[in-house]
């Protein structure tokens, strides 16, 4: 008696969920509706919001590609960029990879812009 009550319980249960096909997924406090649903939508993402206060990355590739000049490498140009947030989740600094030469090598160094003094540090030689 008990096997078809918890078999009833899951049909009913399973019925129920089905139901609910088009609920919107509302990540971020935006709605993302996915494709596939009866609606036939496709996936909409929202645009990543810009930090409060954060410079431009183009602020932070400059001052990193001329650190980098400055510390003696012929940069080349950024591989790529990464904000690095505080524990409080507020972007304090921007890691900048730079792809540089010198002495004939070709090397990827890490350099690290602060928001806050608004200064480059090549980080890795």
């Amino acid at each position: 008696m008990k096997t078809r009550i918890v078999i009833l319980a899951a049909l009913a249960g399973a019925t129920l969920l089905s139901a609910c096909g088009d609920v919107p997924d509302m990540r971020r406090g935006f709605p993302i509706r996915s494709g596939g649903g009866s609606s036939g939508s496709t996936t909409v993402m929202p645009a990543p919001m810009p930090t409060p206060g954060a410079p431009s990355s183009s602020a932070a590739e400059n001052a990193c590609m001329s650190a980098g000049r400055d510390a003696g490498f012929g940069v080349s140009g950024v591989v790529g960029t990464q904000e690095v947030s505080g524990a409080d989740g507020i972007a304090t600094s921007r890691d900048v990879m730079l792809s540089v030469t010198r002495g004939g090598q070709a090397l990827q160094v890490r350099c690290s812009y602060n928001y806050a003094s608004a200064s480059a540090r090549i980080m890795t030689l």
